[in-house]
């Protein structure tokens, strides 16, 4: 038994524990932590389930991740008719048989860049708004109507690659305490990494678009005049 159930349960060795309406001592509590388990002799489990001599699955751990196809190729040449499944591949599998699960995500994403792109909307037309004169002396003085959309753009941009770096700075922060306080594992995938900021970037621009295009059109002489 693991140390998650030492921790929630207060399970020490000598308890009994009652299992498929059986009694069963605790023997020992393993290290390191796997989540919550309870190790049975297999024969034991056989003869309580009524399986015989069979079993569904047989983990293999490899001291060397390294060589796992290796170790999966013998194990398919001495078993050519048992299905074979790796660790890495288990999430895939997990969001393949559920498919909700994928329009979930799906649309949680969606959600996130529709409202970055609000956010930033609303943050730059503010900008503008409160720069209108400070806009109309940088086209009195001869800048272009596309240089000051860019300058728009760009501090949206600006803002948008702070968030996503403050965001993802939580995310390693939040893990670091889930890993040291749990037996949980949390992997993060750096291609969500890579998603998260292609959103970040999509939602600044198309959000700051409307504000920029606003303030490369104002006319000099009102916006000078702006109160």
């Amino acid at each position: 038994m693991d140390s998650f159930w030492k921790e929630q349960r207060k399970i020490k060795v000598g308890d009994p524990v009652k299992l498929y309406d059986r009694d069963f001592q605790i023997v020992g509590i393993y290290e390191p932590p796997g989540g919550g388990r309870i190790k049975v002799p297999l024969k034991t489990m056989q003869e309580q389930v009524g399986t015989g001599d069979n079993c569904t699955a047989v983990f293999v751990a490899c001291h060397n991740p390294a060589e796992q196809d290796a170790v999966a190729a013998r194990i398919h040449e001495r078993f050519p008719d048992d299905q074979i499944i790796f660790t890495r591949d288990l999430p895939e599998m997990y969001a393949s048989g559920v498919p909700a699960l994928n329009v979930f995500i799906n649309v949680i994403v969606a959600v996130a860049a529709a409202i970055s792109m609000l956010v930033i909307l609303l943050a730059m037309y503010t900008t503008v708004t409160e720069r209108t004169r400070q806009i109309g002396v940088l086209k009195a003085l001869g800048m272009s109507n596309g240089s000051i959309a860019w300058v728009i753009e760009q501090e949206a941009l600006l803002v948008s690659v702070l968030g996503v770096v403050v965001g993802v700075a939580l995310t390693l922060v939040a893990r670091f305490f889930i890993t040291r306080m749990t037996s949980l594992t949390v992997d993060i995938e750096p291609r969500w990494i890579g998603i998260s900021l292609l959103i970040g970037l999509v939602g600044g621009t198309l959000g700051a678009l409307y504000p920029a295009l606003r303030a490369a059109r104002q006319d000099a002489v009102e916006a000078l005049s702006y109160e």
